[in-house]
């Protein structure tokens, strides 16, 4: 059987910690050893995982601190340490289901398999805020899927809940700790990149789940949604997608042998009302679309929480549509700065 390192990167996490690490302290089977790798947290981050590591002892939990900034850095720490066969990934924020080892794992007998990625679900909402980033944030499908390759669209899985090959993560040299923020976001997906251009690949099985805890602030929200925009530039620099990527409402294209390389985004909700504010300067009339539009986005956020089996009220609604607003802002803001650093064409 393989063994397993389960390895969390940790900066100020106490508000999700104790859920993860119950979570953890009741997984079946145990993990080889657990290797939580505190981050510079400035809040009980470190004393609740030593805490935890004293409490148990008769496991393999070892407490490791990472002075170099960013999740990347803390993820390469905890790789140095792993023993495993096995290296998988989950992140203080989340709380892995007790048997969420044994389908995660599954995959690795087939030799062809350089990775397994489970689903992310979202704890119940806290705030408007959490509400908003449950609805929106890492929708991941219900369906097993096996990818061989990355593109904007597809083959792209994240570390809050990823199993590696310990041999071949140390043969790629990790995670790339120089791609965005502080939360090295893109590292993910760069990771899952080099992973298929090693001829290996990832096979995702919606068994293996952990509960997500999502930002609470705006402030929390929007630098996320900043880092994502601007981690997409980061990877269109990478050059792991070729050719012209366009989001588009309804059907996305794609033209790979385009000599242009680039990933524009005109589906999000910026974009359309920015087109209107546009089109309004040439016809005062079109203005008339703006308060229509941003109706409607009440009324696809309200189905959205319906599909969730939620049901929000009106103003609620309205509220969760202009956080969908601020947020593609915000990562729209995201692709412009990544693509001055980046010298690359991604808005």
């Amino acid at each position: 059987m393989l063994s397993v390192s389960v390895v969390i990167p940790i900066r100020n996490a106490a508000r999700t910690l104790p859920h993860c690490l119950g979570a953890l302290a009741q997984l079946d089977p145990a993990p080889h050893e657990i290797i939580l790798v505190d981050n510079g947290s400035t809040d009980e981050s470190l004393a609740l995982i030593r805490a935890f590591a004293e409490d148990h002892a008769a496991r393999d939990v070892r407490v490791l601190e990472e002075p170099r900034r960013g999740a990347a850095a803390a993820r390469n720490a905890g790789l140095r340490a792993a023993t495993g066969h096995v290296v998988v990934f989950i992140d203080a924020d989340c709380a892995p289901d007790s048997k969420w080892l044994c389908p995660l794992l599954a995959p690795f007998a087939d030799p062809a398999v350089g990775a397994v990625a489970g689903r992310v679900i979202s704890a119940p909402a806290a705030s408007t805020v959490e509400l908003f980033s449950a609805l929106y944030t890492l929708q991941l499908p219900d369906q097993p899927a096996r990818s061989k390759g990355w593109t904007p669209w597809h083959g792209g899985y994240v570390t809050a809940n990823m199993a590696v090959r310990t041999a071949l993560l140390k043969e790629l040299n990790g995670f790339d700790e120089q791609s965005v923020g502080g939360a090295a976001c893109g590292s993910d997906y760069d990771l899952c990149a080099r992973i298929y251009a090693r001829g290996l690949d990832i096979v995702y099985v919606p068994e293996a789940r952990v509960m997500h805890h999502h930002r609470t602030t705006l402030q929390g929200m929007l630098r996320q949604a900043f880092d994502y925009g601007k981690s997409h530039a980061y990877l269109l620099n990478r050059k792991w997608a070729r050719g012209l990527w366009l989001d588009v409402p309804r059907r996305p294209l794609s033209w790979e042998g385009c000599p242009v390389h680039a990933w524009l985004d005109f589906a999000s909700a910026d974009k359309k009302v920015l087109a209107i504010l546009v089109l309004g300067m040439v016809y005062g009339a079109a203005l008339w679309l703006l308060p229509l539009y941003l109706l409607w986005l009440a009324v696809v956020t309200a189905r959205q929480a319906g599909r969730a089996g939620l049901r929000v009220a009106p103003v609620a609604a309205i509220g969760l549509a202009g956080l969908l607003l601020l947020k593609s802002s915000a990562m729209t803001w995201g692709r412009w700065s990544g693509s001055i650093r980046y010298g690359v064409l991604c808005f």
